[in-house]
């Protein structure tokens, strides 16, 4: 993507450390902040976020015409700020929301069933994204991100419920019965 936006091969390939720096940062704010947030806040404000930085890259590829000096440096910042977003919020908060919200017997089965459609996605996404750039371009790939992005904000904000601070015990009945699932659509309630 780093070249699509105007970067040469090797400018690309350092620009692209840049990301795995921000991903590390992200990673240890994430293991600061998980007992310190509620789940559902962490998936909105990642969610919110990850969202508007594939909005803006769709609308800077549009408004920063290829050729354009400052075109890879925007874009290099959005793609930054999605990948310091998503591991602040989103990456480690998942793996720790799905270790709580399935009931005990069934656990190992929906954890393992989850991390399958998970890492099964990213495969096809990492193997087609350069297809999809050369078929609908940047514009198009980014803003369908936002779109999706957008139903999984309105997804967790309707569906997702909230398992910070209450034992698995109690998750584990409160899923069983659907009691977790009555609960406030305001994402930053507490539980």
């Amino acid at each position: 993507m780093l070249i699509q936006a105007g970067f040469s091969a090797d400018a690309a390939l350092v620009a692209n450390i840049s990301t795995g720096v921000f991903s590390v940062v992200g990673g240890i704010i994430a293991l600061y902040n998980m007992d310190r947030l509620n789940r559902r806040t962490t998936f909105v404000i990642g969610l919110s976020l990850t969202t508007t930085c594939h909005l803006l890259i769709g609308v800077l590829s549009i408004v920063l015409p290829e050729g354009n000096p400052i075109r890879p440096y925007a874009l290099l910042f959005l793609v930054v700020a999605f990948v310091f977003s998503m591991q602040t919020f989103l990456n480690i908060a998942v793996w720790v929301w799905l270790a709580e919200v399935f009931p005990l017997h069934m656990r190992g089965l929906g954890i393992g069933i989850s991390v399958f459609f998970g890492w099964f996605t990213n495969g096809m996404l990492a193997l087609f994204f350069p297809s999809l750039v050369d078929g609908i371009g940047i514009t198009g790939a980014f803003f369908m991100f936002a779109v999706i992005g957008l139903c999984a904000l309105v997804f967790v904000i309707t569906q997702v419920p909230e398992t910070r601070g209450i034992t698995l015990e109690k998750l584990e009945e409160d899923v069983t019965s659907g009691r977790a699932y009555t609960f406030s659509k305001n994402p930053f309630a507490r539980a």
